[in-house]
């Protein structure tokens, strides 16, 4: 649901940089369909936005966290705060990698695929166990929670979007909507016409992510299926990605 905030006092001048929250539930395929979008917001629009992912501390989605996990290893809610300890470009290629596995494999989560994860995330693993120790884990996800309060989230995915403009309220976009309709506010909030980036190389990419999906980069790159296709399987004979088969689709991996 679109909540436009008042624009009585609107200021017309145009703003450099646009900050996005995103809030997320891990467990939710909305959730992980709207991540490939943020994906290619972020590289079309990166000289303009910031995103800041935080995980939706409801109730619902802390008691699921809780109720998957054998440890604090595998509690996804404590291991994506510890993982943001290291930096919160890691922390997002953490939280992907876990949803690229969660989805797949219907909410089955062991601690070999977080700690498979935080390697391929870039996280000194040492340190990604120590922190989970600490009880500024819980503290920050008390904060999440009183963001979420602030600004009124009652579902994930929800985005809000802010202009630097601070006598500006946010804008919330709760649920999933297709890309232009990201794109519109983002162009709206900025107030000048923008000049989109255009996206890395099929190989880079997933080279980048480690692990994607076809809708993913059908998302990213816009290309007819066919076409895709053609590019996925050239990677696959060159001996650069290999495909995973799982219960809910196909998947490419980059090989290392």
């Amino acid at each position: 649901m679109l909540q436009p905030n008042s624009r009585e006092d609107t200021n017309l001048s145009p703003v450099s940089k646009i900050e996005i929250y995103s809030f997320f539930d891990p467990f939710s395929k909305d959730c992980f369909k709207l991540s490939a979008i943020l994906s290619k917001l972020r590289i079309e629009y990166k000289q303009y936005i910031r995103v800041r992912h935080i995980l939706n501390p409801s109730l619902r989605v802390l008691t699921k966290c809780q109720a998957q996990s054998t440890s604090e290893l595998d509690n996804i809610a404590l291991a994506y705060k510890a993982a943001e300890l290291q930096g919160r470009v890691r922390a997002e290629r953490f939280i992907h990698l876990i949803q690229n596995e969660i989805i797949p494999k219907r909410d089955i989560i062991t601690e070999d695929m977080v700690s498979d994860c935080i390697c391929n995330a870039g996280l000194d693993y040492s340190v990604f166990k120590e922190d989970l120790h600490h009880n500024k884990l819980k503290d920050s996800l008390q904060v999440d929670l009183h963001i979420a309060r602030e600004m009124e989230i009652d579902e994930a995915p929800s985005l809000v979007f802010f202009s630097e403009d601070v006598h500006e309220e946010g804008l919330k976009v709760e649920g999933l909507y297709p890309y232009h309709i990201y794109t519109y506010i983002i162009n709206e909030l900025i107030g000048h016409s923008i000049e989109k980036e255009l996206p890395p190389s099929l190989e880079g990419y997933i080279q980048y992510q480690q692990l994607v999906t076809k809708e993913e980069l059908l998302t990213i790159y816009e290309w007819p299926e066919k076409v895709l296709n053609k590019e996925l399987k050239k990677l696959a004979l060159q001996q650069k990605i290999e495909k995973v088969s799982c219960l809910e689709g196909h998947f490419w991996r980059a090989k290392i």
